[in-house]
């Protein structure tokens, strides 16, 4: 992708239990994106089953839910994302490179509409859990996710976990920042080889980022170059 003010859309498929989605697109002319952009396609369009989207907190606790309504639903009034708290449809904007918990009672589709966005997607850390992932429609790596701590010269911990639909790591990277083992390491380093990681992140595909501390800055890149 060459240019801005790319406008579409993205699918991204949810199975059954836990998906962490990073949503791809942000809505025309902003920064965010809107949650209702985000639509979920269900095998059974007349029942609200119990799809929802989380927003968790640095500890993996949810601060806020939204439940899917279809289409009909009370007589169409609340077709789309509705705020558990409040009963209305959520007016939510979600913050370009932060993913979302996802829970889906079965295999379904996400499709996410808006823009590519222009910029790279820097999110400041909290200390504890923070949920990012790769917010463009194109595949990157995991070495394009670059992290600006307080302390270039030790490790401290900071690590990206992938998880399961149980919401238990599978894999697990470490951040070694510059002249770490004379430079051969710099950046995420597999738990289970002691070498560079070398995987990709589908468009839309969210993680779990640990930072020991707060204030460390993670950058994805933007599709637009």
């Amino acid at each position: 992708m060459v240019s801005s003010n790319i406008v579409g859309y993205q699918k991204v498929n949810i199975q059954s239990g836990f998906n962490f989605v990073a949503p791809q697109f942000t809505t025309i002319g902003d920064t965010a994106i809107d949650l209702q952009s985000i639509r979920l396609d269900v095998a059974d369009a007349d029942a609200t089953g119990a799809e929802n989207i989380q927003v968790l907190d640095a500890d993996g606790n949810p601060v806020a839910t939204y439940y899917w309504f279809p289409a009909d639903w009370f007589g169409g009034e609340k077709s789309g994302w509705v705020d558990s708290e409040t009963g209305g449809l959520a007016e939510v904007d979600l913050e370009n490179g932060m993913s979302v918990l996802v829970e889906g009672v079965d295999d379904s589709t996400l499709t996410v509409y808006g823009e590519v966005p222009d910029g790279d997607a820097a999110s400041t850390a909290v200390a504890g859990f923070n949920f990012v992932g790769n917010s463009s429609p194109a595949t990157i790596n995991i070495q394009d996710l670059k992290i600006d701590v307080a302390d270039e010269d030790a490790t401290g911990g900071d690590n990206i976990q992938i998880l399961d639909a149980d919401f238990n790591p599978i894999a697990t990277y470490y951040w070694f920042p510059a002249d770490w083992f004379g430079g051969e390491k710099s950046g995420w380093v597999d738990s289970e080889t002691g070498g560079l990681a070398d995987i990709d992140l589908a468009p839309g595909q969210g993680v779990l980022f640990e930072s020991v501390d707060a204030g460390t800055t993670l950058t994805a890149p933007s599709a637009i170059k």
